[in-house]
């Protein structure tokens, strides 16, 4: 005859098993929250990070979604830090989400608005002070990247901030078929595209255009 402790064991075994399932499941209503939030939620900016990632008042980190600025020790990091701060430091924003909530450290993805009227992630663009940075191909069919890409174009036409810099240009550029990313001709990155799969660029400013943005080990 059978102990009622070991009768207990299948049903110990289940709940664990339960409650991790259950877990997982409000992990991933965390993370993604779909298209149609809003308004969305509004939150006093209390520290700026760098040019593209700010600390809220509750200690909540938030990386601003499509846009990408320079790292510390790279041309305009200062100047991308003190433009965010200028926007946005000790104010309230309202912040709109896109498919994910959180990026894998952590942090809150969106589109950061002042006033309801300042959308900060494309005052950043048009100042020249970041690149536009994607994930996915499906999101330039989505008004805020379309926002986002409009303003770099007129950012690098205009040559302002980062693009009126004087370069080492390449003779061309190249690029996946399949990614979102530039190289250099040299790049590792590059190398490791197949032959049928590399498009090339005769100018950065064709790959920017279409809304790729530059590799982040050879920073063309």
């Amino acid at each position: 005859m059978s102990s009622p402790q070991k009768n207990r064991r299948p049903y110990k075994k289940a709940t664990v098993v339960l409650i991790a399932l259950v877990l997982i499941l409000l992990f991933r209503l965390v993370e993604y929250i779909g298209h149609d939030k809003a308004p969305g939620d509004r939150f006093v900016i209390m520290r700026v990070i760098d040019g593209d990632t700010v600390e809220l008042v509750g200690g909540d980190r938030l990386r601003l979604l499509g846009i990408d600025t320079p790292e510390k020790g790279e041309l305009f990091y200062d100047s991308a830090t003190l433009f965010l701060e200028s926007l946005v430091l000790g104010k309230k924003s309202r912040i709109e989400y896109a498919d994910k909530r959180r990026d894998r450290y952590g942090r809150l993805l969106g589109f950061v608005y002042i006033e309801d009227t300042i959308f900060v992630n494309r005052r950043i663009l048009s100042a020249g002070l970041g690149y536009l940075y994607l994930v996915k191909d499906q999101e330039l069919s989505r008004p805020r990247f379309k926002e986002l890409l409009l303003a770099q174009r007129v950012a690098v036409e205009s040559k302002t901030g980062l693009w009126g810099v004087i370069r080492d240009y390449e003779d061309k550029y190249i690029a996946s078929r399949y990614s979102l990313r530039f190289h250099r001709p040299g790049c590792s990155s590059a190398s490791r595209i197949k032959q049928s799969n590399i498009r090339t660029f005769e100018i950065m400013q064709e790959a920017l255009y279409e809304g790729l943005s530059p590799c982040r080990i050879c920073r063309p």
